[in-house]
Protein backbone atom coordinates (compact mmCIF):
# COMPACT_ATOMS: atom_id res chain seq x y z
CA UNK A 1 0.00 0.00 0.00
CA UNK A 2 2.63 2.50 -0.42
CA UNK A 3 2.51 5.65 -3.28
CA UNK A 4 0.02 4.12 -5.75
CA UNK A 5 -2.51 3.99 -2.92
CA UNK A 6 -2.29 7.08 -1.59
CA UNK A 7 -1.83 8.93 -5.41
CA UNK A 8 -5.46 7.16 -5.65
CA UNK A 9 -6.65 8.42 -2.68
CA UNK A 10 -5.72 11.65 -4.01
CA UNK A 11 -7.55 11.86 -7.14
CA UNK A 12 -10.89 10.65 -5.00
CA UNK A 13 -10.66 13.27 -3.04
CA UNK A 14 -10.30 15.82 -5.72
CA UNK A 15 -13.07 13.98 -7.34
CA UNK A 16 -15.37 14.55 -4.26
CA UNK A 17 -14.23 18.11 -3.80
CA UNK A 18 -16.53 19.53 -5.68
CA UNK A 19 -19.26 18.26 -4.22
CA UNK A 20 -18.84 17.11 -0.27
CA UNK A 21 -16.73 20.57 0.73
CA UNK A 22 -19.21 22.79 -0.71
CA UNK A 23 -20.88 21.61 2.47
CA UNK A 24 -17.84 20.51 4.48
CA UNK A 25 -16.05 23.58 3.91
CA UNK A 26 -18.63 26.02 5.60
CA UNK A 27 -18.14 23.43 8.96
CA UNK A 28 -14.98 23.17 8.90
CA UNK A 29 -13.60 26.99 7.68
CA UNK A 30 -10.13 27.50 8.33
CA UNK A 31 -7.65 30.03 6.86
CA UNK A 32 -5.06 27.79 5.99
CA UNK A 33 -1.61 29.58 3.88
CA UNK A 34 -1.14 29.68 0.25
CA UNK A 35 1.06 26.76 -0.99
CA UNK A 36 3.74 26.10 -3.71
CA UNK A 37 3.13 23.50 -6.35
CA UNK A 38 6.19 22.52 -7.23
CA UNK A 39 7.29 21.15 -10.72
CA UNK A 40 6.54 17.74 -11.05
CA UNK A 41 4.06 17.57 -8.07
CA UNK A 42 3.07 13.60 -8.35
CA UNK A 43 -0.07 14.73 -6.29
CA UNK A 44 -2.39 16.49 -8.87
CA UNK A 45 -3.94 19.55 -7.25
CA UNK A 46 -2.40 19.24 -3.90
CA UNK A 47 0.11 21.60 -2.88
CA UNK A 48 2.63 20.68 0.63
CA UNK A 49 3.70 23.92 3.23
CA UNK A 50 6.28 22.90 5.37
CA UNK A 51 7.21 24.18 8.79
CA UNK A 52 10.10 25.54 10.63
CA UNK A 53 13.78 23.06 10.57
CA UNK A 54 14.47 21.17 13.90
CA UNK A 55 17.76 19.86 14.11
CA UNK A 56 18.15 16.07 14.78
CA UNK A 57 21.46 13.75 14.64
CA UNK A 58 22.91 15.26 11.40
CA UNK A 59 19.97 15.99 9.86
CA UNK A 60 16.95 17.80 10.55
CA UNK A 61 12.97 17.75 10.98
CA UNK A 62 10.58 19.51 9.06
CA UNK A 63 6.48 18.94 9.62
CA UNK A 64 4.23 19.34 6.87
CA UNK A 65 0.82 19.59 5.71
CA UNK A 66 -0.27 18.59 1.81
CA UNK A 67 -3.77 19.34 0.88
CA UNK A 68 -5.77 19.74 -1.75
CA UNK A 69 -8.09 23.24 -0.91
CA UNK A 70 -9.01 22.98 2.52
CA UNK A 71 -9.02 19.30 2.52
CA UNK A 72 -5.86 17.26 4.49
CA UNK A 73 -4.18 14.90 2.58
CA UNK A 74 -1.48 14.12 4.78
CA UNK A 75 0.19 15.75 7.82
CA UNK A 76 3.50 14.49 8.51
CA UNK A 77 7.22 15.21 9.21
CA UNK A 78 10.20 14.68 7.05
CA UNK A 79 13.93 14.12 7.67
CA UNK A 80 16.72 13.06 5.69
CA UNK A 81 18.46 9.49 6.07
CA UNK A 82 21.84 11.51 7.84
CA UNK A 83 19.44 12.66 11.00
CA UNK A 84 19.65 8.73 11.94
CA UNK A 85 23.46 9.13 12.54
CA UNK A 86 24.79 11.35 15.35
CA UNK A 87 21.80 11.13 17.68
CA UNK A 88 22.01 11.62 21.73
CA UNK A 89 23.51 8.18 23.33
CA UNK A 90 22.34 9.09 27.19
CA UNK A 91 18.68 7.67 27.96
CA UNK A 92 17.31 11.27 28.84
CA UNK A 93 17.78 14.70 27.80
CA UNK A 94 16.95 15.94 31.47
CA UNK A 95 13.73 18.14 30.52
CA UNK A 96 11.42 16.44 32.21
CA UNK A 97 12.63 15.53 36.18
CA UNK A 98 12.06 15.52 40.23
CA UNK A 99 13.93 15.24 42.97
CA UNK A 100 12.09 11.92 44.36
CA UNK A 101 14.82 11.07 47.05
CA UNK A 102 14.86 14.40 48.24
CA UNK A 103 19.13 14.64 47.93
CA UNK A 104 19.19 18.05 45.94
CA UNK A 105 19.97 16.99 42.62
CA UNK A 106 18.46 14.15 39.60
CA UNK A 107 19.78 11.18 38.92
CA UNK A 108 19.34 11.26 35.07
CA UNK A 109 18.85 7.57 35.20
CA UNK A 110 16.10 7.17 37.81
CA UNK A 111 14.43 10.73 38.26
CA UNK A 112 14.16 12.13 34.84
CA UNK A 113 11.71 10.71 31.85
CA UNK A 114 13.60 9.07 29.14
CA UNK A 115 14.45 10.37 25.59
CA UNK A 116 14.69 13.29 24.07
CA UNK A 117 12.13 15.62 22.79
CA UNK A 118 11.97 17.70 19.43
CA UNK A 119 8.43 20.28 18.94
CA UNK A 120 7.59 21.02 15.65
CA UNK A 121 5.22 23.69 14.46
CA UNK A 122 2.83 22.60 12.35
CA UNK A 123 1.13 24.66 9.56
CA UNK A 124 -2.10 25.67 9.41
CA UNK A 125 -4.24 23.37 7.64
CA UNK A 126 -3.74 20.06 9.87
CA UNK A 127 -6.77 19.00 10.72
CA UNK A 128 -7.84 18.81 14.12
CA UNK A 129 -3.13 18.58 15.03
CA UNK A 130 -1.76 22.06 16.35
CA UNK A 131 1.83 20.72 16.76
CA UNK A 132 4.26 17.52 16.53
CA UNK A 133 6.85 16.12 18.84
CA UNK A 134 9.14 13.53 17.65
CA UNK A 135 10.77 12.08 20.99
CA UNK A 136 14.33 10.06 20.57
CA UNK A 137 14.47 6.89 22.72
CA UNK A 138 17.88 5.54 21.91
CA UNK A 139 17.44 2.83 25.50
CA UNK A 140 13.82 2.42 24.22
CA UNK A 141 11.68 2.11 27.37
CA UNK A 142 8.97 0.09 29.46
CA UNK A 143 7.85 -2.64 29.05
CA UNK A 144 11.03 -4.80 28.95
CA UNK A 145 11.35 -6.73 26.51
CA UNK A 146 8.99 -4.95 24.10
CA UNK A 147 9.70 -1.31 23.98
CA UNK A 148 12.96 -1.47 25.34
CA UNK A 149 14.86 -0.77 21.46
CA UNK A 150 16.54 2.38 20.31
CA UNK A 151 13.13 3.97 18.43
CA UNK A 152 11.26 6.97 18.11
CA UNK A 153 7.92 8.27 19.12
CA UNK A 154 6.22 10.84 16.61
CA UNK A 155 3.04 12.44 17.94
CA UNK A 156 0.50 14.76 16.64
CA UNK A 157 -0.79 16.78 18.99
CA UNK A 158 -4.42 18.43 19.49
CA UNK A 159 -3.70 19.34 23.09
CA UNK A 160 -2.47 22.90 23.13
CA UNK A 161 1.03 22.94 23.97
CA UNK A 162 0.62 24.92 26.68
CA UNK A 163 -1.61 22.67 28.66
CA UNK A 164 1.38 19.64 27.66
CA UNK A 165 3.85 21.13 29.41
CA UNK A 166 1.76 21.82 32.44
CA UNK A 167 1.25 18.27 33.48
CA UNK A 168 4.19 18.66 35.62
CA UNK A 169 6.52 15.43 37.31
CA UNK A 170 6.35 14.37 40.61
CA UNK A 171 6.81 11.84 43.71
CA UNK A 172 3.72 9.45 42.55
CA UNK A 173 4.03 6.91 40.39
CA UNK A 174 5.80 6.54 37.23
CA UNK A 175 7.38 10.25 38.58
CA UNK A 176 4.12 11.97 37.71
CA UNK A 177 2.48 14.79 40.10
CA UNK A 178 0.16 13.13 42.17
CA UNK A 179 -2.71 15.25 40.90
CA UNK A 180 -2.26 15.16 37.67
CA UNK A 181 -1.33 11.29 37.07
CA UNK A 182 -5.23 11.24 38.43
CA UNK A 183 -6.18 13.26 35.81
CA UNK A 184 -3.64 11.16 33.14
CA UNK A 185 -5.45 8.17 34.58
CA UNK A 186 -8.96 9.58 33.84
CA UNK A 187 -10.59 7.04 31.37
CA UNK A 188 -11.91 7.90 28.37
CA UNK A 189 -15.83 8.05 27.92
CA UNK A 190 -16.59 4.77 26.21
CA UNK A 191 -18.10 6.24 22.82
CA UNK A 192 -14.66 8.00 22.53
CA UNK A 193 -12.81 4.97 23.11
CA UNK A 194 -10.98 3.30 20.69
CA UNK A 195 -11.98 -0.77 20.92
CA UNK A 196 -8.97 -2.88 22.51
CA UNK A 197 -6.74 0.03 23.58
CA UNK A 198 -5.66 -0.63 27.19
CA UNK A 199 -4.22 1.24 29.87
CA UNK A 200 -0.97 -0.77 30.97
CA UNK A 201 0.07 2.81 33.24
CA UNK A 202 2.24 4.52 30.65
CA UNK A 203 1.97 8.05 32.15
CA UNK A 204 5.10 10.29 31.75
CA UNK A 205 4.86 14.19 32.47
CA UNK A 206 4.67 16.44 29.77
CA UNK A 207 2.41 13.94 28.06
CA UNK A 208 0.05 12.09 30.01
CA UNK A 209 -1.18 8.29 29.37
CA UNK A 210 -0.92 6.24 26.42
CA UNK A 211 -3.00 3.96 25.09
CA UNK A 212 -1.49 0.57 23.44
CA UNK A 213 -2.87 -1.60 20.70
CA UNK A 214 -3.79 -4.97 22.45
CA UNK A 215 -3.98 -6.62 19.14
CA UNK A 216 -0.40 -5.24 18.16
CA UNK A 217 2.13 -7.93 17.26
CA UNK A 218 4.42 -6.99 19.52
CA UNK A 219 2.27 -7.65 22.51
CA UNK A 220 1.44 -11.09 21.34
CA UNK A 221 4.88 -12.45 20.97
CA UNK A 222 6.14 -10.89 17.83
CA UNK A 223 8.59 -8.59 17.11
CA UNK A 224 8.58 -4.32 17.68
CA UNK A 225 8.65 -2.70 14.22
CA UNK A 226 6.14 -0.01 14.12
CA UNK A 227 2.63 0.67 15.95
CA UNK A 228 0.10 2.74 16.92
CA UNK A 229 -1.15 4.52 20.38
CA UNK A 230 -3.21 6.74 21.44
CA UNK A 231 -2.31 9.54 24.22
CA UNK A 232 -4.88 10.91 26.43
CA UNK A 233 -5.10 13.36 29.82
CA UNK A 234 -8.35 14.20 32.08
CA UNK A 235 -10.66 11.70 30.24
CA UNK A 236 -9.72 12.99 26.43
CA UNK A 237 -7.92 11.94 23.71
CA UNK A 238 -4.82 14.46 23.22
CA UNK A 239 -2.48 13.27 21.27
CA UNK A 240 -1.88 10.33 17.71
CA UNK A 241 1.25 8.21 18.01
CA UNK A 242 3.42 6.46 15.59
CA UNK A 243 6.36 4.59 17.31
CA UNK A 244 8.92 3.36 15.17
CA UNK A 245 11.63 1.20 15.93
CA UNK A 246 15.25 2.66 14.03
CA UNK A 247 16.40 -0.53 13.04
CA UNK A 248 13.11 -0.82 10.97
CA UNK A 249 13.51 2.65 9.45
CA UNK A 250 16.96 1.82 8.57
CA UNK A 251 15.53 -1.44 6.80
CA UNK A 252 13.36 1.13 4.75
CA UNK A 253 16.67 3.12 3.59
CA UNK A 254 18.42 -0.26 2.57
CA UNK A 255 15.46 -1.37 1.08
CA UNK A 256 15.06 -4.69 3.01
CA UNK A 257 11.33 -3.42 4.00
CA UNK A 258 8.49 -1.99 2.17
CA UNK A 259 6.98 1.56 2.03
CA UNK A 260 3.63 0.56 4.21
CA UNK A 261 0.73 2.17 5.12
CA UNK A 262 -1.32 0.86 8.68
CA UNK A 263 -4.66 1.76 9.30
CA UNK A 264 -5.79 2.62 13.08
CA UNK A 265 -9.15 1.59 14.77
CA UNK A 266 -11.23 4.58 15.16
CA UNK A 267 -13.65 5.69 18.45
CA UNK A 268 -17.23 5.20 17.37
CA UNK A 269 -17.80 9.10 18.14
CA UNK A 270 -15.61 12.47 18.08
CA UNK A 271 -16.18 15.24 20.60
CA UNK A 272 -14.82 18.14 17.96
CA UNK A 273 -16.24 18.05 13.75
CA UNK A 274 -13.30 17.76 11.56
CA UNK A 275 -11.04 16.15 9.50
CA UNK A 276 -9.63 13.24 10.59
CA UNK A 277 -7.05 10.35 9.88
CA UNK A 278 -7.28 6.82 9.39
CA UNK A 279 -3.92 5.57 8.44
CA UNK A 280 -0.30 6.35 9.25
CA UNK A 281 1.97 6.15 6.39
CA UNK A 282 5.98 5.50 6.75
CA UNK A 283 8.28 5.99 3.64
CA UNK A 284 11.61 6.78 2.64
CA UNK A 285 11.77 8.99 -0.35
CA UNK A 286 14.60 7.68 -2.59
CA UNK A 287 14.80 10.50 -4.65
CA UNK A 288 14.91 12.90 -1.79
CA UNK A 289 16.85 10.57 0.84
CA UNK A 290 14.46 11.23 3.02
CA UNK A 291 11.99 9.79 4.97
CA UNK A 292 8.39 11.08 5.78
CA UNK A 293 5.98 9.86 8.29
CA UNK A 294 2.40 11.26 7.96
CA UNK A 295 -0.91 10.88 8.99
CA UNK A 296 -3.56 9.98 6.02
CA UNK A 297 -6.33 8.68 4.42
CA UNK A 298 -8.59 11.65 6.19
CA UNK A 299 -12.23 11.39 6.68
CA UNK A 300 -14.63 13.85 7.94
CA UNK A 301 -16.10 13.71 11.91
CA UNK A 302 -19.02 15.33 13.09
CA UNK A 303 -18.77 16.01 16.74
CA UNK A 304 -21.44 14.55 19.31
Amino acid sequence: MARTGRRTRIVLAMAILGGFLTGAAARTAELVPACLVPPGNPHPGSCTTYGRAVPLGYGVLRSYVQRVGALPVAVGVVFPASALSGLPTAGSDGKHCFDKDGDGRTDPHTECSVGHENVLDLPAGAGPFAWELVNWNPQGHIPKGVYDTPHFDFHFYMQPLAERNAIRPGPCATLMNCEDYTRAKKPLPARYAPPDFVDVDAVEPAMGNHLLDARSQELNGGPFTHTWIYGTYDGEITFYEAMIAKSWLEELHEGRAGDTCTPFRQPRAWRESGWYPTEYCVEYRENRKEYAISLSNFTYRTGS
